[in-house]
């Protein structure tokens, strides 16, 4: 008789802990389940209750402590696996948490919660065709869970495959209005689309969403350069800054802007602020490097580009920037070095065939700047300034017919009366040689 009051003792001590716990209430409730497992110490339900309390504040150890109790009490809960899965996950213990995941689903085939657990394990292993199946599965199981449309969008997005991936976010926008990263992420796949108008609304209602969400002004920002409207993006990466003052991308998305807008001055001092916070970054050299070079600060720029070079051996751009500072100097040679280092590590660097067949002609090496324009012409048969460029050298080598060739495809894909044209035309007709 006694065993049966203390049974019934237990239940109203586990109702008065519920009712506790929908108050959020939560110490109270750790509480009076502690009294109900005083009076059943078998009852699986108050050590999962008390567990999922514990797991909610990140009490970790008790945590699993309790729900192992409830897993020893209940061996088929699988609603304790998966919360101890979670646990292990929160935890960062993901091969516990995996191993979790998997019993649950053993035990209950349809808890699509597991199955979303899980993909994100498989996501944490890098196993993203894995985590694909689980979140389509969780999807079949589970058709409103916003996060698992999420997730699989984020796949789709690491694959490339943008269009399926906004689908996705659409998806979870309708079932989690509120959820800021949806939006965000929405607008990047957007960008990538180029379409930036739709991009810059997306990131807007993030912001909206989450006022101080530096991300949301960082993208908006880059996207206002995209369409040129400078104002707006020097605004957001200035909310970056009142965000965080130490923020060295936004002081270079700061100087990124200031060089669209030419404002070179500017765009040098807001590289040098970045660089006081990131010594180290290839880029923001590079960067600042560009700033001089308009600047025909020559010398302060060939030291940034250095600096680059020697921060990331790799930046072909470097190199094909340090290419421009000597050819600006009229030392053809030593362009002629750097560009075809910039070639030596990207042999489908366009620019570099141009500029350095350009550096060939200034010391009258037309032979070699017509290979160099011919392996331009042969990257982009479609693009005017392979043939208008190998046209110039051929005319200057004395090979005429050649010339007229390379002039009449360059009017063909660059038609218009450009000052060019119109004097390539003129030379055309002096010889008689028919356009289109």
């Amino acid at each position: 008789m006694a065993q049966v009051q203390d049974l019934k003792e237990s239940e109203l001590w586990v109702n008065r802990a519920d009712e506790f716990l929908k108050n959020e209430e939560l110490d109270k409730a750790i509480e009076c389940y502690t009294r109900a497992l005083d009076f059943n110490t078998r009852s699986s339900t108050a050590y999962f209750k008390r567990g999922s309390i514990f797991a909610q504040i990140k009490d970790y150890a008790k945590a699993i402590q309790d729900l192992n109790n409830a897993i020893i009490l209940n061996p088929d809960f699988s609603f304790a696996y998966f919360k101890r899965g979670s646990v292990y996950f929160d935890a960062k213990q993901i091969d516990a948490a995996f191993e979790n995941f998997n019993k649950a689903i053993e035990i209950n085939p349809n808890l699509s919660f597991a199955f979303f657990k899980r993909g994100l394990c498989y996501l944490a292993y890098k196993q993203y065709d894995a985590a694909l199946d689980d979140f389509n599965h969780t999807i079949l199981l589970n058709s409103g869970y916003g996060q698992a449309y999420f997730q699989r969008a984020n796949i789709y997005f690491s694959k490339q495959d943008y269009q399926k991936a906004i689908e996705d976010y659409n998806k979870a926008i309708h079932f989690e209005p509120e959820n800021d990263k949806a939006y965000l992420s929405r607008g990047i796949a957007l960008s990538n689309l180029k379409q930036y108008a739709l991009a810059i609304n997306d990131f807007t209602t993030a912001i909206e969403k989450k006022p101080n969400i530096p991300a949301g002004y960082n993208y908006r920002g880059m996207m206002y350069i995209k369409i040129k409207d400078y104002h707006s993006a020097l605004k957001d990466f200035q909310r970056l800054i009142d965000l965080n003052p130490e923020s060295y991308d936004a002081y270079n998305n700061l100087g990124v802007t200031y060089l669209s807008m030419k404002e070179y001055a500017a765009a040098a001092d807001n590289f040098s602020t970045a660089l006081s916070f990131n010594p180290n970054s290839a880029q923001l050299y590079f960067n600042r490097g560009n700033s001089y070079f308009y600047l025909k600060k020559f010398n302060e720029a060939l030291s940034d580009y250095n600096n680059a070079i020697y921060l990331n051996p790799e930046m072909y751009l470097s190199y094909f920037s340090k290419g421009n500072v000597y050819f600006n100097k009229q030392n053809f040679h030593d362009a002629i070095k750097e560009y075809s280092k910039a070639i030596a590590i990207n042999p489908k660097f366009f620019n570099a065939y141009i500029s350095r067949g350009n550096s060939f002609m200034n010391i009258k090496y037309y032979g070699k700047a017509q290979e160099d324009f011919t392996l331009a012409i042969e990257l982009k048969p479609d693009n005017f300034l392979g043939f208008l460029n190998r046209g110039f050298a051929f005319k200057e080598d004395k090979k005429t017919d050649h010339a007229a060739r390379d002039f009449n495809q360059f009017l063909r894909l660059a038609p218009g009366n450009t000052k060019t044209a119109v004097q390539i035309r003129k030379w055309l007709k002096s010889i008689n040689y028919p356009t289109d």
